[in-house]
């Protein structure tokens, strides 16, 4: 099996990483803070695309620096035991043997950990995940590194991965750069390949350098000469039209067919499809009639997928498609000029965003319907908004409830209306563990109190039949 050039050609120090002079020249002066004591902010997180260099600076600081590495990424259980049990056992002044041992801080060196992809910890396998991570980042005695592709949704579940950590920025690669590293390979390799094959290469990639590097590998393997037909035989077959510029043929110009087919190789879903559609399609159309006649076609789009979900007859996805290309387009009276940054599906954004909440919703849902005796649906309709309130409301149920029903920091983080992270939600779990400390014996030779007449005479009452929230 034919070698990884990424992981071949993977920067050996931080001189290599290319496109980010000024990301690298940032996490070093944070690497030369730690290697003189202690920095001020203990982890630092590099936010950027895919393919722009994150994990090859990390992986790359550590050798620079001789620092060992404990890494965690997306394949890995990112639960709280998990991290604690990895990365923030490892961090707490110790670190390791070449053989996997702990060892004492004056024993061995600074130990690098790494979390990548740590903007996907979600679902019931990660439960506890941002809290651990939380605790990680202000109790660690280690330099940790979190890499994440989406910083907002993740930063907004935790005040002390914002207010805690050095931010780090990796921008998108630039064209020439992509194109004097897949020189280089190529050159490494004994492989001609001409310019334009080279800009087409990099064209594609879009900033991205793993995938450019890759699609290199693949057009080179086995051949001495890369041309331009060679490259455009990759991208027939590999990659699906930009989004954009399919949107430029079926909003902007008046060519039907092209439109349909451009529209075609775009790699995703007819509903995702006209979402994009029905979110631009006003800001481009700026003549009335066309407008209308516009939103009519993707209206007659979304009702021929409305009859593919209610009758799972999924031939109907070609009516929609020809709707929502070749109507659309065919239904505007002149083309349309001029740059248009294309806004991202509202919808798609908003449901991304309320990902975590729905889980949580999902999980709490279940709970409280094993205890009421109702589904998770019924729950979520008619329980869960109310439960909520006087769970806000009222501290003996919020603790009576938090017991019951064992529910995790998440779960009372999104009950509260707080971050995981919160004086609030922290309270609450320091009184839920109080209560369920062992209580003290009595001390013996002590006399027990004596009970009244009344306390004598009265007698347990039966437990109900059946238990209750309220």
């Amino acid at each position: 099996m034919s070698e990884d050039w990424t992981e071949v050609y993977r920067p050996r120090d931080l001189s290599e990483v290319v496109g980010n002079p000024k990301a690298v020249e940032q996490l070093k002066a944070w690497a030369d803070a730690w290697e003189g004591g202690r920095p001020a902010r203990k982890a630092a997180v590099l936010i950027g695309t895919p393919g722009t260099g994150k994990t090859s600076a990390a992986l790359a600081l550590a050798a620079e620096y001789k620092w060992d590495v404990v890494e965690m990424n997306a394949s890995d259980q990112r639960n709280a035991d998990a991290i604690r049990g990895i990365a923030l056992r490892g961090a707490l002044g110790q670190t390791f043997s070449s053989t996997g041992e702990f060892l004492s801080t004056k024993e061995g060196k600074l130990k690098l950990i790494i979390l990548d992809e740590a903007d996907n910890i979600s679902g019931q396998e990660d439960r506890g995940g941002v809290p651990a991570m939380a605790e990680l980042i202000r109790s660690t005695k280690q330099p940790v590194i979190l890499i994440v592709n989406d910083w907002y949704s993740l930063s907004r579940k935790s005040s002390a991965l914002k207010t805690e950590t050095e931010q780090i920025k990796f921008a998108t690669i630039r064209s020439v750069t992509v194109r004097g590293v897949l020189r280089k390979i190529a050159r490494d390799r004994g492989v001609r390949i001409s310019d334009r094959a080279l800009e087409l290469l990099a064209e594609k990639s879009k900033g991205d350098l793993r995938s450019a590097i890759r699609d290199l590998q693949a057009v080179a393997t086995g051949v001495e000469e890369v041309n331009e037909s060679s490259v455009m035989a990759v991208d027939s077959r590999d990659v699906e039209k930009n989004m954009n510029s399919a949107l430029d043929d079926v909003l902007k110009h008046r060519d039907p067919a092209q439109a349909r087919r451009s529209l075609g190789l775009v790699d995703e879903t007819p509903d995702t499809k006209l979402l994009w559609i029905e979110e631009n399609l006003p800001l481009v159309y700026r003549d009335r009639l066309d407008l209308y006649h516009g939103m009519d076609r993707a209206a007659r789009a979304s009702s021929f997928l409305g009859r593919v979900y209610r009758r799972q007859y999924f031939g109907f996805w070609s009516y929609a498609s020809d709707l929502m290309s070749y109507g659309v387009c065919a239904a505007k009276q002149r083309e349309y000029h001029g740059f248009m940054r294309y806004s991202f599906p509202q919808y798609l954004m908003r449901m991304s965003r309320s990902k975590s909440n729905r889980t949580l919703q999902t999980n709490i849902a279940l709970k409280l319907g094993a205890e009421t005796h109702l589904s998770a649906h019924q729950v979520r309709q008619d329980v869960l908004p109310y439960f909520r309130a006087i769970y806000q409301n009222d501290k003996d149920f919020r603790l009576r409830m938090t017991i019951d029903l064992q529910l995790e920091e998440d779960e009372v983080s999104y009950l509260m209306g707080d971050k995981v992270d919160s004086a609030v939600v922290k309270l609450v779990m320091n009184e839920v563990k109080k209560a369920l400390e062992p209580k003290e014996a009595p001390k013996q030779g002590t006399a027990k109190a004596e009970r009244s007449p009344e306390q004598k005479a009265a007698k347990p009452q039966p437990a109900p039949s059946q238990r209750t929230l309220f």
